[in-house]
């Protein structure tokens, strides 16, 4: 607008003409849309385009004075710009264009010239100075940036993977934030819990630490340690309005401690057999066959049997027993049998005589003898995992408390059992799994691959192994983030096991590598599959695939060499490719 204004003839048409273009570029260039396809430093050469309008400007002017223009150029490219590289380009491209213009047009060399030339070289010290120090700033606040940050996500993962729970409340007395095991211990939803009052969670005596219970809203009831913590933010002298008070409410779930210290001091048989099974617990042995005899003992009954559901899910199977050889019985869960009533209820129950109850199975009865029943659920996490079914084989009128507790507090001892056991087999998964992908680890594939040997041995069969390496990973990376290349990965892992035949092992090896073993595959045979598996990496991604077929002479190591050896000729072919090692290592 100032040019079109100040200038005249051709200089205001050329220089409006110009400056309109260059607004109108920065303008589009700067839209969302447009940057989000731009690697970041590349929008920042369009900073040449101002400083090109201003060198334009002196020469079609014919004024050296407009070299001011040319000055605040360079100095708010020193501001905006943050690539060093770019901002020293365009400054070193405006100072030559001025020279040029000068040495080019006579009529500029004026007295004003050595003036103009100064004050032009102190504005590109002025610009360097500026980019130095701004760049100082923004490496200083970015290390702050991802101090906070990180401090933040700590917090954050710690709040809600805490096991205790955790509730903060404001100085009004309305929860603000619960973790997960709040809510759990509370037995209240998130949503029903963040916004209402904290009051329900404290003592009724505003005690700030001791056992605290709680009757949660199906009339449970949890035990727990309450503490409380108060915080004040704000400066004494500022007003009371700008003082902030926050409550931190932390319940840590004392239930079976609680519980247990009752059956303690109703019966010392009880804690002989909790202490029993919580041994073989810490042992590592499985605990259910200490269990049941205890139950069996203490309630004086029959026989005792533990039912789990199967793997199916639509039958629940006698895993354990005392007194009764029922092991391995089926009962359905598809009817409305007494253990599938209870399986889904989560509530005990018991029959002074269940021969008369047709939701009890009469097969079942006979097998066990019994002349009446207790079903009792065993809960992990609010979750039925098992039922126990205690069985007299003489009439039980009733069951008394000191019975009916012993069975109920054994039965949390079998959920302990069942999830220690659980947590071991996930613990043996886990170490042969890879965290990120799901797919078998390095781990996994060395017990296999012994296996495979062993198999291709005895039956006179080749075994082929392939390496597959995302082509330019690392790029990928680097362009749309790890998260996004952590994403990749896993669809790439669950897009080979798509195209793998039954009996194939994928594996991930490390980065971006996966092995793949091919049993009963010779060279054809594998090439076929592992161009299936390099057509179908996703977001239109490559990959190059070495392979390689076991000779008996040679170690797994060697052969993995030789499949390497032919995964850097796949890439060195130009990648998204698959290539074979057709020579064995000499041992």
């Amino acid at each position: 607008m100032t040019n079109f204004l100040t200038l005249d003839g051709s200089a205001r048409t050329v220089m409006t003409l110009l400056d309109g273009a260059t607004a109108v570029l920065l303008c589009l260039t700067a839209l969302p849309a447009v940057v989000r396809g731009w690697p970041s430093a590349r929008g920042e050469w369009l900073a040449l385009l101002p400083v090109a309008d201003s060198v334009v400007q002196v020469a079609v002017s014919g004024r050296l004075h407009y070299t001011t223009s040319l000055m605040l150029m360079l100095v708010g490219v020193g501001a905006a710009v943050t690539s060093r590289r770019i901002a020293a380009s365009v400054g070193v491209a405006g100072v030559s264009g001025w020279i040029a213009v000068v040495l080019a047009a006579p009529h500029l060399r004026g007295p004003d010239l050595r003036h103009y030339g100064l004050q032009l070289m102190l504005s590109v010290v002025l610009g360097a100075l500026l980019h130095e120090a701004l760049r100082r700033r923004r490496r200083q606040l970015w290390r702050v940036h991802e101090q906070v940050v990180t401090v933040a996500d700590r917090f954050e993962r710690l709040f809600h993977a805490s096991p205790a729970g955790v509730a903060i409340a404001d100085g009004e007395g309305r929860v603000v934030a619960a973790n997960p095991a709040f809510c759990e211990l509370v037995g209240r939803p998130e949503a029903a819990v963040v916004g209402g009052s904290v009051s329900p969670y404290l003592a009724e005596d505003g005690a700030r630490e001791g056992r605290h219970e709680i009757v949660r809203p199906d009339g449970g009831v949890r035990w727990a340690y309450l503490t409380i913590g108060h915080s004040d933010i704000g400066e004494p002298a500022e007003c009371d309005r700008q003082r902030r008070s926050w409550t931190l409410i932390q319940l840590q779930d004392i239930t079976d401690r609680h519980l247990a210290e009752e059956a303690v001091r109703d019966s010392h048989r009880l804690v002989a057999a909790v202490a029993a099974a919580a041994r073989r617990i810490r042992t590592g042995e499985d605990a259910r066959t200490t269990i049941i005899a205890a139950i069996r003992d203490l309630a004086d009954a029959g026989n005792v049997s533990l039912l789990e559901p199967a793997e199916c899910g639509s039958v629940m199977v006698v895993t354990g027993a005392d007194g009764a050889d029922v092991l391995g019985t089926r009962i359905p869960l598809d009817g409305s049998s007494m253990i599938a009533r209870v399986y889904r209820s989560g509530e005990p129950l018991f029959l002074a005589d269940p021969a008369q109850d047709a939701r009890v199975s009469p097969s079942f009865l006979e097998l066990v003898g019994a002349k009446s029943m207790l079903w009792q659920p065993v809960v992990v996490n609010g979750e039925v995992t098992a039922v126990l079914v205690v069985a007299w084989t003489r009439r039980v009128e009733s069951v008394s408390d000191n019975r009916f507790r012993a069975v109920g507090l054994l039965a949390d001892e079998t959920a302990l059992a069942l999830e220690h056991d659980r947590l071991l087999r996930r613990l043996e998964r886990m170490a042969f799994t890879d965290t990120l992908t799901g797919v078998p680890n390095r781990r996994a594939w060395q017990d296999n691959m012994t296996r495979l040997c062993r198999e291709a041995l005895d039956t006179g069969t080749p075994l082929t192994v392939a390496i597959a390496d995302l082509d330019h990973f690392k790029r990928y990376n680097d362009t749309y983030g790890h998260a996004a290349g952590d994403e990749l990965l896993q669809r790439a892992a669950e897009a080979f096991g798509g195209q793998l035949r039954e009996g194939d092992f994928l594996a991930r090896w490390g980065g971006e590598e996966f092995v793949i073993a091919l049993p009963n595959s010779g060279p054809a045979e594998a090439v076929a599959v592992l161009d299936r598996l390099r057509a179908a990496v996703p977001d239109g991604q490559t990959c190059s695939i070495g392979c390689a077929t076991w000779y008996t002479t040679e170690s797994v190591e060697q052969l993995l060499q030789r499949a390497d050896g032919a995964l850097y000729a796949a890439k060195g072919d130009g990648r998204d490719r698959v290539r074979t090692a057709e020579v064995a290592l000499t041992v």
